[in-house]
């Protein structure tokens, strides 16, 4: 797959998990919703937000290369790789601390007990 593609993959999800984002909330109750209901809310967020990591992600490093230096395909698939790795993580924190919230769970220690789990992990799978 080439990577245009790819990028216009990226925002076609991110546009239709936004659009089922804005369905859950429109349609449905958040204080009466089943488990099905909060499953597709938090399943869409976090859709959403991974692709919008991504591609901040993906931006942040197009930006911060040499100007007017074009990229290897080797290393612009490396650079998505990685966007999309890390916006993958950053929605988990994301969608962990909303669900351990909506549960009264949340607490700053829970919080930073996960941002370390998770940077772990993101540096045991940058050794790689």
């Amino acid at each position: 797959m080439n990577l245009p593609a790819y990028f216009i993959g990226l925002i076609v999800v991110s546009l239709l998990a936004g659009l089922c984002l804005v369905a859950v909330l429109v349609y449905f109750d958040p204080s009466s919703a089943g488990l099905l209901i909060l499953t597709l809310f938090y399943l869409s967020l976090f859709i959403l937000s991974t692709s919008v990591f991504t591609l901040i992600g993906l931006f942040i490093r197009r930006v911060s290369q040499k100007q007017g230096t074009r990229l290897a395909k080797v290393q612009a698939i490396r650079h998505l790789e990685v966007s999309f790795r890390q916006g993958l993580l950053l929605s988990l924190i994301l969608i962990t601390a909303l669900i351990l919230q909506s549960q009264r769970l949340l607490a700053w220690w829970y919080l930073l007990i996960l941002v370390a789990i998770v940077a772990l992990a993101e540096w045991w799978l940058a050794k790689k």
